[in-house]
């Protein structure tokens, strides 16, 4: 099930949800924060899966 991004309308808060795409057709969610159903899917970033470096050994020089 894809992951979304939604953005508040009312509130301006941003999150996310995860929705089949027949979901997403019928209605949008409703915003966690004020209850507003006035929300907007946006355009969100995904992790490609490629090594940042972040979690590995370091690379770093020794001695």
């Amino acid at each position: 099930m894809p992951m979304f991004e939604f953005k508040c309308d009312k509130c301006n808060h941003i999150f996310e949800e995860l929705l089949t795409s027949n979901e997403l057709q019928k209605e949008m969610p409703e915003c966690p924060e004020c209850g507003s159903k006035k929300t907007k899917k946006q355009v969100s970033s995904f992790s490609s899966g490629t090594d940042s470096g972040g979690c590995g050994p370091s690379r770093g020089s020794f001695g």
